[in-house]
């Protein structure tokens, strides 16, 4: 696993083209094609927005897996979410039919940035940006992307071990991690405060044709 910075690796490395169709991962209406792992309170589609309410540590897992692709979705997360503690986030490539997975997780937390937009690996030891050591490049890229209060674009780009991931089309982590290279999506509730919503979440696979 290692850090990719600078401009030059965009030049170097480019990504494949993401050539194929959007698909929607959430159809505006119901549940369907996802499951949680563990009880919640409430999981439902209300007006076009998945609403998940949870008092434990959940994961709500999609029939879909991908290995290459991008993810996009919004996400709002509770007006108190800093004063109780409220995490969340988006995973993908994730692996396991039951209980917690294993796999990645883009962040989304409470906190004002806290480590928002930055990839955790879930069953895999943690943290792989931001560390200690890249705590400060992280809070300059975060820097004024996040909307406080607000619905908040995120984007995750998979290719082979590389990782990017965006918070309202801000670059904030490009990491390598070949841990899990394909799986499900996921979303998740931590157990504390309220009621987190996600809306427009889809996904498009990495095509080889550069065009």
């Amino acid at each position: 696993m290692r850090l990719l910075t600078g401009v030059l690796i965009f030049v170097a490395t480019p990504l494949a083209v993401f050539g194929g169709e959007w698909v929607s991962l959430f159809d505006g209406k119901s549940t369907v094609g996802w499951t949680p792992r563990a009880e919640v309170v409430r999981f439902e589609a209300v007006d076009g927005v998945l609403e998940l309410e949870s008092e434990k540590n959940v994961w709500v897992l999609s029939d879909l897996k991908r290995g290459d692709f991008v993810f996009e979705g919004e996400v709002k997360i509770p007006a108190d979410a800093a004063e109780t503690g409220f995490n969340s986030g988006l995973a993908f490539r994730c692996v396991g039919d039951e209980g917690k997975p294993k796999g990645y997780q883009l962040e989304i937390d409470g906190p004002h940035p806290g480590e928002t937009g930055g990839v955790y690996a879930i069953g895999m030891g943690g943290w792989i940006y931001p560390t200690k050591e890249t705590k400060d490049e992280y809070l300059e890229r975060i820097g004024k992307a996040l909307k406080k209060g607000e619905w908040n674009r995120y984007r995750v780009e998979c290719e082979g071990p590389r990782i990017r991931t965006y918070v309202n089309d801000v670059l904030i982590a490009d990491v390598e991690d070949d841990r899990s290279l394909e799986g499900s999506f996921g979303i998740q509730h931590h157990g504390k405060g309220g009621v987190v919503r996600f809306r427009n979440l889809r996904v498009k696979e990495l095509s080889g044709d550069d065009g």
